[in-house]
């Protein structure tokens, strides 16, 4: 028996990087817990910031390391890490600071040590807004761009750097998760009170989590069963009929096994319709999502196992169809999109006291997913079996200023999609391809002294249907001054595109669609540099982050909507393609407890299409981003804004369509406010919000609703939000350990 479960913890769980974790929480005589307080490790590139509750977790930790725990306001504290136990931290106030303001911590920020520009999302910065999934989890932060993809299927899509969310590789603690046949949707599918932080990179992301990432990766970190609160609850309801309920239950096995369950509902029964065209501005919709996973820390080997589990319904289309209805025969516009998904995830780590520098990983995922629906007379149906296993060693040449990783993965992919268009002359197949890629990654850290780090890394990967993949990528990070780092990037990323699900305007309209050419990978380079400084400006600190990114596409699926306004074109990229954005941000506290972030952003994202190179549609040059955070001492009272101003986007060509249909050249630039208010007590939250307070609303969305079978019907040409103002309400009740 002792030796059947010895092989079970090893085949079914999984890695935590190799060496041993940490957790710990940071407090002060006075303040209590203390929040955004940085915890570095010595000579390395990374470390953490502690949470609302004083607290962190940091993997990779070997017992020669030095904690270096740092506050403003608060004596710098250098602590060997304790493994066995929880780490309580008391920070001694500083003399020299007794007579400053007091500075609260950031619940986001870039991360000091990162080789690339990374910002941390934390738990304290999700909840400044309902944050139902992660879809909705942007929305108070610069780096990434939430918008709806049309005016039927309701989905929202993010952008990052003025491009599509798919050239973003998004991992859920470090297993590529939300790509394939949910790239679009799979957002939606992770709720928002499961998530503990976000890491956004920007740029080619480490080698080590694929070839996938082309314009910046998305970490989502799940609530740890370790450190999860005993019970979390959370309910919310908003003006538009939207109920979630949510439920994260830890449980303490052993004193080497503990388990975390995560359960969401959500529900959308009513039909919204608010611009009088005959179509709900939000489909119904209801979920079912069940995550139950297990972790295991022993003296030398660590490991986490997971399963997966949910049902999403969607309908929508014209008032009155239903969750049940047929789409070939019903009367009514209708779409439905019925999915399923099983998944088992985990990870495997060992650890040799004997070589502290010496560790290895292994993280695996297998899921299933089932897709079924469509979107008036237009049906589709896909499948998506999925196998990932990435091994990872990692070890120093000589000392710490020299160290590694190397390793091997596996990714398999089994597509089987069929898809009826009902167009004369239009799409009308059966798409099914099988995808195994092997690969090998080195991935070399120059580390010297903590201000310069130098990440070099290549992989090698051997596609069965395009054949090799070759992946270079530099990361260099340069701290010249205590107060100014540089950093810069440069590499290349690959990945496969899956037409029909990736972009909703294949469903929702009377084109015409014409698939060109066979399938290709879309192939590009990623640079950039960013510069992160930090002033004081009367006795309180200015934080100004400024980067520009390029991508040149090499390879890419183009959908072209230009070239006629009953056509649309899916092609391979034949001319140039291309994105250049520029970002800069300053955090500043205007006063006590109040602060202030804004960002200005330019995006100039082009691609040829219909012989003209010009600027991709729905995509505005100028984007102005505004969030003021107040909180009341001990966080009582909580209230935020968002305002965000986006600039005129540029509408796809119909000048060939009959004259009522004729849209203008390009859109007109609106605004968007979101607030909330938040009132804390020992036992958790409540929390009144609204957003999109000033009931913005795109003028006649769907072109020709009264005729959605007819040759001019095109809900596609979406640039601003469909539903009006939406006042939500909810609550939070924790019971802690």
């Amino acid at each position: 028996m002792k030796y059947i479960l010895t092989l079970v913890t090893l085949l079914c769980p999984t890695l935590l990087w190799a060496q041993s974790s940490i957790r710990g929480q940071v407090k002060s005589n006075s303040e209590g817990a203390l929040i955004g307080v940085t915890i570095k490790v010595q000579d390395k590139a990374f470390g953490a910031i502690t949470d609302k509750d004083g607290r962190f977790e940091l993997d990779n930790i070997y017992s020669e390391d030095r904690l270096i725990v740092s506050y403003i306001g608060y004596v710098t504290d250098t602590l060997t890490p304790v493994f066995d136990q929880e780490m309580i931290i008391t920070l001694q106030e500083s003399e020299e600071a007794m007579d400053e303001v007091l500075i609260r911590g950031r619940s986001e920020g870039v991360v000091e040590e990162a080789p690339f520009l990374n910002i941390l999302i934390t738990e304290t910065e999700l909840q400044k807004a309902a944050c139902c999934n992660l879809s909705e989890s942007f929305e108070t932060n610069a780096s990434v761009d939430v918008s709806f993809a049309d005016a039927v299927t309701g989905t929202k899509m993010i952008q990052m750097m003025g491009l599509d969310g798919r050239y973003t590789l998004i991992s859920r603690e470090g297993i590529p998760n939300i790509r394939g046949l949910n790239s679009r949707q799979g957002l939606t599918f992770v709720p928002g009170t499961w998530i503990q932080s976000i890491d956004v990179g920007k740029g080619a992301g480490s080698v080590i989590n694929g070839y996938e990432s082309m314009t910046g990766q998305i970490n989502v970190e799940l609530f740890k069963p370790e450190s999860m609160d005993n019970w979390y609850l959370n309910a919310y309801l908003n003006s538009f009929g939207r109920l979630e309920l949510n439920a994260n239950k830890q449980i303490q096995i052993s004193d080497k096994w503990s388990s975390g369950i995560l359960f969401h509902a959500d529900q959308i029964s009513s039909e919204i319709e608010g611009n009088d065209d005959g179509f709900m501005d939000l489909p119904k919709s209801r979920q079912i999502n069940l995550l139950n996973r297990y972790k295991y820390e022993g003296d030398r080997l660590m490991a986490q196992i997971g399963f997966n589990l949910f049902t999403s319904n969607t309908a929508g289309g014209q008032l009155g169809f239903g969750f049940g209805d047929d789409l070939a025969s019903s009367s009514m516009y209708g779409y439905q999109l019925n999915t399923s998904k099983a998944e088992l995830f985990g990870k495997i780590g060992m650890i040799y006291p004997a070589k502290p520098t010496q560790s290895w990983g292994f993280q695996y995922s297998l899921s299933y997913q089932d897709f079924d629906g469509g979107a008036g007379r237009r049906i589709y149906s896909g499948e998506q079996r999925t196998a990932y296993g990435n091994f990872i060693y990692q070890n120093i040449l000589g000392n710490s200023f020299h160290q590694y990783k190397a390793g091997a993965s596996f990714l398999y992919d089994d597509f089987d999609e069929s898809f009826d268009s009902n167009t004369p002359g239009g799409l009308d197949s059966t798409f099914v391809r099988t995808e195994k890629v092997p690969g090998l990654f080195f991935e070399y850290n120059f580390i010297p002294n903590e201000n310069v780090t130098l990440v070099v890394g290549a992989r090698t990967d051997f596609h069965n249907l395009f054949g090799t993949y070759f992946t270079p990528r530099v990361h260099a990070r340069w701290a010249f001054t205590p107060n100014f780092t540089l950093r810069g990037s440069v590499g290349k990323g690959y990945r496969t595109p899956n037409a029909l699900m990736e972009n909703s305007m294949v469903w929702v309209s009377s084109r015409e669609i014409r698939f060109q050419s066979e399938l290709l990978p879309e192939i590009s380079w990623n640079s950039g540099v960013s510069l992160t400084a930090n002033f004081t400006v009367k006795d309180k600190p200015l934080s100004v982050v400024a980067d520009y990114f390029y991508t040149d596409f090499q390879s890419q699926l183009v959908y072209d909507q230009d070239v006629s306004s009953d056509l649309l074109i899916i092609n391979n990229l034949q001319n140039a393609s291309f994105a250049k954005s520029f970002q800069i941000e300053a955090s500043y506290p205007l006063a006590e407890r109040l602060d202030v972030k804004a960002a200005y952003k330019n995006y100039q994202n082009k691609m040829t299409t219909n012989g003209i190179l010009r600027q991709v549609p729905f995509q505005s040059h100028d984007r102005f981003f505004l969030n003021m955070a107040y909180a009341t001492n001990y966080d009582k009272w909580k209230a935020d804004l968002t305002v965000n101003w986006n600039g005129p986007q540029r509408l796809p060509d119909t000048s060939e369509s009959p004259m009522e249909f004729q849209l203008a050249e390009e859109s007109p630039d609106f605004f968007l406010v979101n607030a909330q208010v938040s009132r804390g007590f020992r036992w958790g939250s409540i929390y009144l919000g609204g957003e999109n307070i000033l009931n913005f609303k795109q003028d006649n969305p769907i072109v020709d609703p009264e005729n959605p079978f007819g040759p001019n019907f095109d809900a596609s040409m979406t640039w601003g939000p469909i539903a009006g103002r939406v006042i939500y309400a909810g609550i939070r009740y924790k019971i802690k350990n």
